[in-house]
């Protein structure tokens, strides 16, 4: 190859490069915008939360799905504030943390009421960032959405075997038809926006950690998650 096409190659680099910055800025840009104008709306909703909390007392009728509206408007507050915390340009730090903290907090973002959650995770402490809360988020609030209706129990339960650590998800709902099982990670593909699974496949391998689907249609969905060895460890303070 001549000097020239060399020195245009690396030119045209540069530029592909310089597109590429820009892009990403303004997605960055738009994004943090996009974060903080939604914690400002939620603001004002929590101003309109106060006043009807007290007139809810003369509507006992209304209470319940009054409390499942205000789960969904926290449950918006809680991704609007992760994707804000996600927009600084930095790398959140990984730290030991308690396996069933994690799912719990995770939980009580999602109105699940009707279906029992039942966490069977001991002591365990895994070695990740906050963004393995995004992903329990997403695995129940996927149960709870394409259950079928017929959910009535999501289980999560850590186990050991020779490969390390072992999360299963497991909910009693319709499960995925063995056609899908193949796409149900790929970006866009499902009844919905199509990218929970994907985030959730994606943030895991960012984590080093990987997820596969082994349920059986009409039995339910069964998420597996593994966990190397040295990412895990059983909480020596208890």
């Amino acid at each position: 190859m001549k000097k020239n096409d060399v020195r245009k190659s690396g030119g045209a680099v540069q530029e592909d490069c310089e597109r590429l910055r820009a892009a990403h800025e303004k997605v960055t840009l738009m994004s943090g915008m996009t974060s903080h104008d939604i914690l400002n709306l939620l603001s004002a909703i929590d101003g309109y939360r106060e006043i009807l909390d007290g007139e809810m007392q003369k509507h006992p009728g209304l209470h319940r799905p009054y409390e499942c509206m205000m789960k969904a408007v926290d449950g918006i507050r809680w991704h609007a504030e992760m994707a804000e915390f996600y927009m600084v340009p930095r790398v959140p730090p990984s730290t030991w943390l308690r396996l069933r903290d994690l799912i719990q907090v995770a939980a009580d973002e999602v109105p699940h009421e009707n279906v029992d959650l039942v966490i069977d995770v001991g002591d365990v402490e895994i070695y990740a960032d906050t963004l393995i809360k995004m992903v329990f988020f997403n695995l129940i609030e996927n149960a709870l959405s394409h259950g079928g209706g017929t959910i009535s129990e999501i289980e999560i339960v850590f186990s050991e075997d020779e490969s390390g650590g072992l999360i299963t998800v497991q909910d009693d709902g319709r499960g995925i038809p063995e056609e899908h099982k193949s796409r149900i990670f790929r970006y866009g593909f499902g009844d919905h926006t199509g990218t929970g699974l994907f985030f959730t496949w994606r943030a895991l391998k960012i984590l080093n950690f990987s997820i596969s689907e082994g349920g059986t249609e009409g039995q339910g969905a069964r998420f597996e998650i593994r966990i190397p060895p040295g990412r895990y460890h059983y909480d020596r303070n208890t």
